[in-house]
């Protein structure tokens, strides 16, 4: 059994994975200071040979590798130190591209065809374009669903108590009504636009994956014709542990 782990700004995503495929994952808050209780319980009665780990807090990798080690006797590989993307990068800086946004390429590379845009949404909502050579072209970058629904209610004295649900209508009728549709609507407007203005710019018909925490509940209020994968970027670190192995396997199976 490999274990998987990405640190995300708002949440630590894992999961245990065995001949490619998923077999349980879980989320929980990033914001821990100590991950062993949480890593401990999850892999309780499995046998890790392995253990990948993506990480876009610096202050919680530490953290984590330290459970890792205490439960598993094993150090885990890192995306972006010890694994290197097999796919090419245009970049500007190539070195700059996250290890969330390389995890989740190389998953969609293994399990998509060409060309792709990957959206994820969570403390952010980025956009990964890879063309058809399967290179990695850039994209852009957004608040996320929940960081724009916290911005509202945190800022706004009368809206702190409001809780974000699926909207029922574009045209709210009430406050929590009008919120609904403006955070939820508006970020599957802002999802249709982009993949629209990326496919005008590029002259290219891609497919789309849309993975992270809040996929499912923006999915179906997207117009574009997509795929919801909310196991995309553990099974990229799973890819990526093969070429680790094997510099030169580019393909994986």
């Amino acid at each position: 059994m490999i274990l998987c782990i990405d640190i995300g700004n708002s949440t630590v995503f894992m999961g245990l994975i065995h001949e490619g495929e998923v077999v349980s994952s879980v989320r929980f808050p990033s914001s821990l200071t100590s991950f062993t209780e949480k890593i401990g319980s999850f892999i309780k009665g499995y046998n890790i040979k392995k253990v990948l780990l993506s990480s876009v807090v610096p202050s919680a990798t530490p953290l984590v590798e330290e459970a890792v080690m205490v439960l598993t006797s094993m150090t885990p590989l890192l995306v972006k130190r010890e694994l290197q993307p097999f796919f090419k990068i245009a970049l500007d800086v190539p070195a700059s591209l996250g290890a969330d946004r390389i995890a989740d390429a190389a998953g969609a590379l293994h399990d998509y065809s060409l060309p792709l845009i990957i959206i994820d949404l969570g403390t952010a909502t980025t956009f990964s374009v890879i063309d058809a050579e399967g290179v990695f072209q850039g994209g852009s970058i957004g608040p996320g669903l929940y960081t724009s629904f916290r911005a509202i209610t945190e800022k706004a004295a009368q809206l702190k108590d409001y809780q974000l649900s699926a909207p029922e209508k574009v045209i709210g009728t009430n406050t929590q009504n009008c919120i609904n549709s403006g955070i939820v609507n508006g970020h599957a407007a802002m999802i249709d636009g982009m993949v629209n203005r990326i496919e005008e710019e590029t002259g290219m018909h891609y497919q789309v994956i849309l993975t992270g925490g809040a996929a499912s509940k923006v999915a179906p209020f997207c117009k574009c014709q997509l795929k919801v994968d909310e196991t995309l970027i553990l099974r990229g670190l799973y890819y990526l542990s093969f070429v680790e192995s094997n510099p030169q396997a580019a393909s994986m199976s």
